[in-house]
């Protein structure tokens, strides 16, 4: 998976973004079919904003959090896309296609000679 880091403001430590890229690649346990990633740190003066953007199988997963501290932003931010890919893959099994030869139409002779 592709992972890029942008910060805003501000020049983040290389700690930060280690530690970004680790957990990013853990959440490919919970869906596997990622193609990249971009997370935008946006350093105000009180407010510290952390913006995930997952590019997923032909749709994109968002996250975003906001707090006073770089650390808690990145991990509520975390949290968050972890539930919405929980959530999306989750959605992906049970959208399951069925073969139209396992479908069964319950034949009834009555119904078709009154139809004709």
């Amino acid at each position: 998976m592709n992972i890029q880091i942008t910060s805003r403001h501000s020049k983040v430590s290389k700690q930060t973004q280690d530690y970004l890229k680790s957990e990013l690649g853990n959440l490919e346990k919970f869906y596997d079919r990622m193609t990249s990633s971009h997370v935008i740190l946006d350093i105000e003066h009180i407010n510290k904003i952390v913006e995930i953007i997952i590019n997923v199988q032909g749709s994109t997963v968002n996250a975003k959090a906001k707090s006073d501290n770089l650390g808690k932003s990145v991990d509520m931010a975390l949290q968050k896309i972890t539930r919405q890919l929980k959530k999306f893959n989750q959605k992906m099994k049970n959208h399951k296609m069925v073969n139209i030869k396992d479908i069964q139409v319950p034949y009834n002779e009555e119904s078709l000679s009154q139809e004709i």
